[in-house]
């Protein structure tokens, strides 16, 4: 008789739809104490903004739930929210693709991904106490004076209140993308990337920024919102490179960018972290046709 109910549950959940399984999956006591033992008192807000983060979502809406609450506990584990209007956790949507072995054909399976954005990198980096100062930054024309890309080196004009370009935020005045961290032993570290060098890692480490190229559109993240992208590369590769990072911060970067199915499984969609620590991010690779096919697809893509 169980087994029968369990049989027609899983029926009526399939036809209901992902905003209301969320819901009735936080509801359940078993997902509130998982979520409890992670947060604490802060538990009820989160699976709340669960809920609105899906609804908010078209697209996240064709993810399963079960997917989509996987991503949305790694998020809790870091006590991050997961409004990406926030700027320091998202849960968004990425057609995985897989290959049937009965039609041979790569199939496109929506599932949910988490990312970590770049206030939620430094939000870690904060907590662990290493850290004295830190921050990432745009970086006009009229503010840098030069940049050496063999020794690292940055020199910024002395007097910001001459520049002009911040203030009148002409987007064609962007030459690059500055983070810089203190530790508290007086280490300091910086990273500077141009505009095309962070476009250059988009193209070769996001298979839906090089989609959105070649078909001429905007879907991912990497189009939409190139500034929030870019600050997350800058800051995170400047941590991951030469911080030093503490068991949450390992873990992050690890997890960042992980497609979730429904059996929890974590896979790697765009960002793999053992390539990006072992190659150079300003190369240029080219990329055929078919190996573009075979990726994922990120449809709301928030790094």
């Amino acid at each position: 008789m169980a087994e029968q109910n369990a049989v027609a549950t899983q029926q009526q959940n399939t036809q209901l739809s992902v905003t209301v399984q969320i819901k009735n999956m936080i509801s359940q006591d078993a997902v509130k104490k998982k979520f409890a033992e992670v947060l604490g008192q802060k538990a009820p807000q989160f699976l709340a903004s669960i809920t609105n983060v899906v609804a908010g979502s078209a697209q996240l809406k064709k993810s399963p739930a079960n997917s989509i609450m996987n991503s949305a506990f790694v998020a809790a584990t870091y006590d991050l929210p997961i409004d990406s209007n926030l700027g320091f956790a998202a849960i968004v949507p990425y057609y995985n693709s897989k290959y049937n072995p009965q039609t041979r054909q790569w199939e496109k399976h929506p599932e949910a991904q988490f990312q970590m954005m770049y206030k939620g990198f430094i939000q870690l980096a904060i907590r662990s106490g290493y850290y004295e100062k830190m921050n990432c930054s745009v970086v006009y024309k009229d503010e840098l004076v030069s940049y050496n890309p063999i020794t690292g080196e940055v020199e910024f004009v002395t007097d910001f209140s001459q520049c002009k370009n911040r203030a009148e935020g002409n987007t064609e005045n962007i030459v690059g993308y500055y983070a810089w961290f203190k530790l508290l032993t007086g280490f300091r570290k910086e990273l500077f990337m141009t505009v095309a060098e962070v476009d250059n890692h988009a193209r070769k480490y996001s298979q839906a920024y090089r989609y959105d190229i070649d078909q001429g559109k905007k879907a991912s993240k990497w189009t939409t919102d190139f500034e929030a992208m870019a600050l997350k590369t800058v800051i995170k590769l400047l941590l991951s490179k030469w911080g030093i990072l503490s068991v949450d911060m390992q873990r992050a970067i690890q997890d960042d960018q992980k497609v979730y199915d429904e059996e929890g499984e974590g896979t790697y969609g765009d960002n793999q972290p053992d390539i990006i620590e072992a190659e150079d991010p300003f190369k240029i690779e080219q990329h055929d046709e078919e190996e573009q096919q075979i990726g994922g697809l990120d449809l709301e893509e928030v790094e």
